[in-house]
């Protein structure tokens, strides 16, 4: 039988009155659970859970009103203090916040896996972590979990996205003193360390959020890991730079780097991860809650005509535009009149109707332009398999996509169309743009809605404007916070 919880209706009552949660909805009236000081950790096998010892200056923690140097702005929804240590009020504080729409008592689990202690733990009378099913979440799609995880994060919980028995969950652990003595206590930790995880096999990765300020101020996480774990340079990503280190003349070459710095078995095939590895290289991927950031998986048996949408579908759609999806022939395309490719740029181009590729030589191909010289010739770094009769040899080469006007030059129109490399884009092809390329084409103003978890400085990343050019735009100081659903103006770039 599915277990029921219930949360405190006097902890929701007085949250009608809080003043440190920002944004708060109303939400559906619950029932108490146990208090701290009345709970026990119980395995599924009643057996005691083992602890782990207390991670360093975890348990030194003290809140402080005094005001603290912070490397990034307080994210948006953030409240200034920690909105309460309680855990079942933390629980309360995040489904009012989430509203009625998510009912948390209905998604959440009893017996819950522990990585560390080998077994599922009962958790119906223990706030020492808290499991919920979201199905929806289930990769490719754990994009859609940004702002519930943002939303517990800022609450004061650490955020684990988890995948067993048949359910896709997020399991919450309260960043309090009282768990870093439980088994629970390295999903705390773990969550701020630059690639941080448990030990736990049931985790999905995917990217990490900024903290709130008051967790720096209490302790639970220092400026330095910080400025380790995340980087929000908003200059334009240097594509070029990132592909270079991954040349390679010969498939010998070719293969050793395929294997052991991009992790991928064959480099006759490793368009894929090839492009996702130059992507991750040069910090291009947005600001968001995606296991598109943990690994090259998305781009893997990638087709988004016979695979759902793979990759595409792996990324928030308010992040980038398909500018192109056509059944006409890339070979010879004319892109100077139906529109230029441009830098960051990702094209599937599709071997067949029905295949990925087939033993005359048309193959599906997934590759990006990396950079535009001084002629407006689009260049890639990808991989080239040579198919000429007799020979057959690879390698990694920045290669000649097309020049604007040329039709009958470059691999998309001479090598892959059957001169010496087999033929791709005969069945058509997509063009993947993320947002800000054409914020930066159009070269406008344009007005934008602040998500949870938000600052100045992820908005500059994620739209490759300078923050300070923000704060302008918007007769607001770099140092200010901003509040979910606030609308801003992005200045003309």
């Amino acid at each position: 039988m599915k277990k029921k919880f219930l949360l405190p209706n006097l902890v929701l009552a007085l949250l009608v009155f809080s003043t440190t949660i920002a944004h708060a909805q109303p939400s559906t009236t619950h029932k108490g659970l146990p208090a701290l000081s009345q709970v026990k950790e119980k395995s599924s096998n009643n057996a005691a859970a083992p602890s782990l010892p207390v991670a360093h200056g975890q348990n030194t923690r003290s809140r402080t009103s005094t005001a603290a140097a912070f490397i990034f702005n307080n994210p948006a929804g953030c409240a200034a203090e920690r909105p309460s240590s309680v855990p079942t009020e933390m629980l309360a504080n995040v489904q009012a916040q989430l509203g009625t729409n998510i009912n948390l008592n209905d998604r959440r689990i009893a017996y819950v896996w522990n990585g560390e202690a080998g077994t599922k733990l009962d958790t119906t009378d223990n706030t020492s972590a808290f499991e919920f099913r979201f199905n929806e979440f289930q990769a490719p799609f754990t994009y859609k979990a940004d702002q519930v995880v943002t939303i517990f994060l800022q609450n004061g919980f650490a955020v684990w996205l988890r995948s067993y028995d048949g359910d896709f969950r997020l399991l919450a652990v309260p960043m309090n003193a009282d768990v870093q003595g439980t088994v629970w206590g390295n999903y705390v930790t773990a969550y701020w360390q630059k690639d941080g995880k448990p030990n736990d096999s049931t985790i999905v990765p995917v990217s990490k959020k900024l903290p709130c300020q008051w967790m720096i101020a209490e302790g639970i996480v220092s400026n330095q890991t910080l400025s380790e774990m995340f980087d929000l340079a908003w200059q334009m990503p240097d594509y070029t730079a990132a592909g270079n280190q991954y040349l390679a003349s010969n498939c010998q070459d070719a293969q050793a780097i395929s294997q052991e710095k991009i992790g991928y078995w064959d480099a006759t095939s490793m368009c894929g991860p090839l492009t996702w590895q130059i992507n991750h290289d040069a910090n291009a991927f947005p600001y968001r809650i995606g296991s598109y950031d943990a690994d090259a998986s998305l781009f893997i048996n990638a087709n988004p005509r016979y695979w759902y949408g793979r990759p595409w579908n792996g990324f928030d759609p308010e992040t980038f535009d398909l500018v192109v999806e056509t059944g006409d022939p890339m070979p010879h395309y004319d892109f100077s009149g139906k529109g230029n490719l441009y830098t960051g740029d990702i094209i599937f181009s599709y071997a067949t109707s029905e295949q990925y590729t087939s033993d005359d030589g048309r193959f599906s191909h997934i590759f990006m332009v990396t950079s535009i010289d001084g002629n407006g010739a689009r260049h890639s770094i990808t991989n080239m398999v040579k198919t000429q009769a007799g020979v057959s040899d690879c390698s990694i080469s920045d290669v000649i996509l097309y020049t604007p006007g040329d039709t009958e030059t470059g691999v998309i129109n001479y090598e892959w169309d059957n001169h010496g490399y087999g033929f791709t884009g005969r069945h058509g092809f997509d063009v993947f743009r993320w947002k800000w390329i054409t914020y930066h084409n159009e070269g406008t103003a344009r007005q934008y809605t602040v998500r949870w978890g938000e600052t100045i400085e992820t908005i500059g990343f994620d739209w490759k404007v300078a923050p300070l050019q923000v704060a302008q735009a918007n007769g607001m100081s770099v140092e200010q916070s901003l509040s979910p659903g606030q609308v801003i103006t992005l200045p003309a770039p």
